[in-house]
């Protein structure tokens, strides 16, 4: 006998090719989480502060009376606006324009993603009965879906640290407080 430890066997193929592409999933997933935490959940809090203002609330009670495909034609406009203006922030990133890349990115794709998601919240019965819009939505959140379940081990031990109590934590938290509370008081 011995005393030098028996070799451990190579991990199977299978294994290591889960692994490769848990590591390619990886930054979609990412991207995803940091989506569904910070841009969606505060879309939607912004959105529904503003939605109570009488304006907004009569605008979305006509779009809600006009036909399908109609609606569909509203909401593909700023998607298409949120496309095109990621592509020219790149472009002006590429360029070495920093700034203007950030001020469209922020101010004209922020702004065609809001629309976009008021739209899809104000009339999303109507956008669901077109079929082929439908059938797209539902797989791109089944996929959605598949890489947050794949990637879930991975994503728990990464973003463990940042939901414990940290000083970065408790001044996030702070912001969205104080941000909540200057939308209620100017809002409504």
């Amino acid at each position: 006998m011995s005393d030098q430890p028996t070799p451990r066997p190579p991990p199977p193929a299978r294994n290591r090719r889960r692994l490769a592409e848990d590591l390619l999933l990886l930054p979609l997933a990412l991207i995803l989480e940091f989506w569904s935490r910070i841009i969606w959940r505060g879309s939607l809090a912004l959105l529904n502060a503003l939605s109570r203002t009488a304006t907004l609330a009569r605008l979305r009670r006509a779009l809600q009376t006009l036909p399908p495909w109609i609606v569909l034609l509203l909401f593909l406009i700023p998607e298409a606006m949120d496309h095109l203006s990621g592509f020219w922030a790149t472009m002006l990133f590429v360029q070495g324009n920093l700034l203007g890349a950030t001020l469209v990115a922020v101010f004209i794709k922020g702004s065609a993603i809001l629309i976009a998601l008021w739209i899809y919240q104000s009339c999303e019965q109507s956008l669901m009965s077109v079929r082929w819009f439908a059938t797209l939505h539902d797989r791109v959140i089944a996929s959605k879906n598949w890489v947050l379940a794949r990637t879930a081990p991975i994503r728990a031990r990464i973003t463990a640290p940042l939901n414990r109590s940290s000083y970065l934590t408790r001044r996030l938290s702070a912001w969205r407080f104080y941000l909540s509370r200057l939308v209620r008081q100017r809002f409504g």
